[in-house]
């Protein structure tokens, strides 16, 4: 199991994507973000694609973001979120 941490500059970016959606988008939105949440803590490194200098990014409903996993820490956190996709 790994701890989970968003940064605040990714819980802004998560927010200001929540608050421009429709409703039926908020509901996707919340639910892939819940998933992802579950996959992060228990197989981050088999998530998404990777990145250089360590990152990776993968692309829950709606969303593109970007996280690092620390494997020696067993922490993975979330550094960045964006709107992508329809």
């Amino acid at each position: 199991m790994f701890a989970l941490l968003w940064v605040e500059y990714a819980m802004n970016g998560l927010a200001d994507v929540y608050i421009a959606a429709s409703p039926e988008e908020r509901e996707r939105i919340a639910a892939g973000v819940e998933a992802l949440n579950a996959r992060l803590r228990t197989d981050p490194s088999d998530e998404g694609e990777s990145r250089e200098g360590g990152g990776r990014i993968t692309f829950p409903p709606l969303l593109a973001v970007g996280f690092h996993v620390s494997e020696d820490e067993r922490v993975v956190q979330v550094r960045g979120v964006r709107r992508y996709g329809r």
